[in-house]
């Protein structure tokens, strides 16, 4: 495996860029001008709070000293490369009326400056807001641990919650005013800590001077462990014995509440020694519409397959991939591990193992065909064996879209989905599965005493022998495979 070297690895220590803060201004001070924010040495660094011996600089270079690193397989190996961190939170001491526009025009100078290193399929984010505890005029959070939320109102699909113990919740970190840190769509890492000297996200039960890294590093082995579920870590800040002394311990996941990973923080208190100072709950996503790793109770379908149209639009597709995470189910988010990648070209299926970096034949685990719906063929692929992850079957008539996502409101949209499949064209562009689908539902679906009730809008059907029949209005039993947008599913758990 091609990794960095050594001083690769000391220049890119990605816990020292776990959460870089920057400011710009002394306090009382008015905000420096747009402009001179990107262009002028205006931004001081911290760490632990405290201002850095470092000289002065401008936001471009600031970003362009601080990379973070990345492993790509451009079909010789992984390679490392430099990338810039291109989701920043801003943090102001004042309401800001152009926050919008200041957002904008650091996205802009952020493509066009670093245009040939910034992947595509993330892009650039840039979240602007008030803070209420603001030591400074402007300060600016970049690094592995940042994500910025996307203005406009997206609420965030999962939640990390701060709880006193088992029972009480506390509180969840907040962004700002009013913003809550997470889990949005895409996020892989989450870094949140007591106070905004550390961290954008806070919350004030947490321990002083640490910050608490939910997720993986680039370059971390422990990808391979727990299960492909991410990892609390708690990185200490200051040499005090207290915040040296935290520690976290992952917890056996409770059977209800749709929590996917608990974790304990540990201490230590003078006279009492180690105790308990609270626990994490982690959420990957709360909508009623989240892809299960584990059969939920009562009706539910299991996924078995897709089915990707060959067409879209008039552009013919290449070939699409579907990324898996542990125990073979779609990788729902962004903060799970990748496990393979099954690599789809006409009837050839290969296998693409992430932690051997190889790539393999399917061996029966899986197939691959052309099936025509209605004389629009769609690529089909089929698990010989097990499940792609389950859903939860609604009790009422509810319609089902694969689009992307504009609120968590209702039952919620598949747009899942695009962290698992890519389909590339033959021009070469590659798109999530769901921006390739309107927000308009493919039809409406509902659980029923012994089946499930569908009423299709155009895409659900009834899968037989090589060919697909439109499913209009019925009732489909359970163990009978159908066709729901770009999904095989089959009823399971069905009541009599």
């Amino acid at each position: 495996m091609a990794l960095p070297d050594l001083m690769d690895l000391v220049m890119h220590d990605p816990r020292r860029l776990t959460c870089l803060r920057a400011v710009a201004g002394e306090p009382g001070e008015a905000m420096p001008g747009i402009e001179n924010l990107w262009r002028k040495p205006v931004f001081a660094l911290t760490q632990a709070g405290q201002p850095t011996k470092d000289a002065r600089l401008s936001l471009e270079d600031l970003i362009d000293r601080n990379r973070g690193i990345a492993l790509i397989d451009g079909g010789s190996g992984p390679q490392p490369i430099d990338i810039p961190f291109t989701s920043i939170v801003v943090l102001t001491a004042e309401a800001l009326p152009g926050a919008q526009e200041l957002g904008r025009f650091l996205a802009d100078r952020i493509e066009q400056r670093f245009r040939d290193v910034i992947d595509p399929d993330i892009g650039v984010t840039i979240h602007v807001e008030q803070s209420m505890h603001a030591a400074a005029p402007v300060a600016v959070y970049f690094g592995h641990g940042v994500h910025a939320p996307p203005q406009g109102g997206l609420l965030p699909h999962g939640e990390v919650i701060i709880k006193q113990n088992a029972d009480i919740a506390i509180g969840q970190p907040i962004i700002g005013a009013n913003t809550a840190g997470g889990l949005y769509p895409g996020q892989s890492r989450f870094a949140f800590s007591r106070s905004e000297m550390l961290t954008p996200a806070v919350h004030p039960d947490l321990p002083a001077g640490t910050i608490f890294f939910l997720g993986r590093y680039p370059v971390d082995s422990s990808a391979r462990e727990a299960g492909g579920l991410p990892l609390l870590t708690a990185l200490p800040q200051t040499p005090e014995a207290r915040a040296q002394a935290i520690q976290v311990e992952t917890l056996a996941t409770p059977m209800q509440g749709g929590i996917d990973a608990r974790f304990e923080i540990l201490g230590i208190r003078p006279q009492t020694g180690r105790v308990s100072l609270g626990m994490v709950d982690v959420i990957l996503d709360r909508r009623p519409c989240r892809l299960h790793q584990q059969p939920p109770r009562g009706p539910h379908l299991a996924v078995l397959g897709l089915a990707i149209p060959e067409n879209f639009g008039g552009r013919r597709m290449a070939r699409y991939w579907v990324e898996r995470s542990h125990g073979g189910r779609l990788m729902s988010s962004a903060m799970l591990a990748p496990r393979d990648s099954i690599v789809v070209q006409g009837r050839d299926a290969r296998r693409y193992d992430r932690r051997e970096l190889r790539y393999s034949r399917a061996g029966g685990e899986f197939r691959a065909e052309s099936i025509g719906f209605d004389n629009r063929r769609r690529s089909v692929l089929m698990l010989e064996e097990g499940e792609l992850g389950y859903i939860a079957l609604p009790r009422e008539q509810t319609a089902i879209a694969f689009g992307p996502d504009q609120s968590s409101r209702g039952y919620g949209s598949f747009d899942w989905l695009g962290e698992a499949v890519r389909v590339q064209f033959g021009s070469g562009v590659v798109e999530r599965l769901d921006n390739l689908y309107d927000h308009n539902p493919v039809g409406f679906i509902a659980a029923v005493p012994g089946g499930v009730a569908v009423q299709s809008a155009g895409d659900i059907w009834i899968l037989g022998d090589r060919k697909a029949q439109p499913a209009g209005t019925c009732t489909i039993p359970a163990n009978g495979p159908f066709v729901l947008g770009p999904l095989v599913v089959e009823l399971r758990g069905a009541t009599p």
